[in-house]
């Protein structure tokens, strides 16, 4: 057996069951969607009456709808809605007044703090001056004569600084 052969059976024999299962396909679909059938079965007087059997068993099966209900029922949500909201809201509100008023508490305490820190710092200064006075006088300077007496009257310099001297 050749090798052209083999494989040109081979197409044939697909190509012959693809146009079967065309023709199948087209026979199926016409039996289940018959447009003709279908027409037939809403005109006849069974239908009809098939048709009003169904929507009265509708109408059974549901209740009217009650707008008013619906309406209050939403209502009530959205009073629920708000409610937490404004609850929300007013926390939010009372927590930044107790924030700034907590600010504002530990402002004042600091303002306290400094005062009473200056006013100790002054005393504990003007204490060091005082023991400083009593402790030793100031260094005298040169003795010099008054111009309108004989007397030798003191006068009071202070203590000569000087800035360290050499190379540094």
């Amino acid at each position: 057996m050749p090798k052209g052969s083999f494989v040109s059976d081979t197409f044939e024999q697909l190509a012959e069951m693809g146009q079967s299962t065309a023709k199948k396909s087209v026979k199926a679909v016409g039996q289940t969607f018959n447009p003709l059938r279908m027409l037939e079965k809403t005109i006849s007087t069974n239908g009809d009456n098939s048709l009003n059997e169904k929507t009265k068993n509708l109408e059974k099966n549901s209740s009217p709808l009650d707008f008013d209900k619906l309406q209050k029922k939403y209502q009530d949500q959205d009073k629920m809605k708000m409610e937490s909201l404004r609850n929300r809201l007013f926390q939010m509100v009372k927590n930044e007044d107790e924030k700034t008023l907590e600010r504002k508490k530990k402002e004042e305490e600091e303002k306290e703090r400094k005062k009473v820190y200056e006013t100790r710092e002054k005393r504990r200064l003007e204490q060091q001056r005082k023991e400083q006075m009593e402790l030793g006088e100031a260094p005298r300077g040169k003795q010099r004569k008054s111009l309108f007496s004989a007397k030798k009257v003191a006068k009071r310099e202070q203590a000569e600084v000087k800035p360290a001297t050499g190379k540094q």
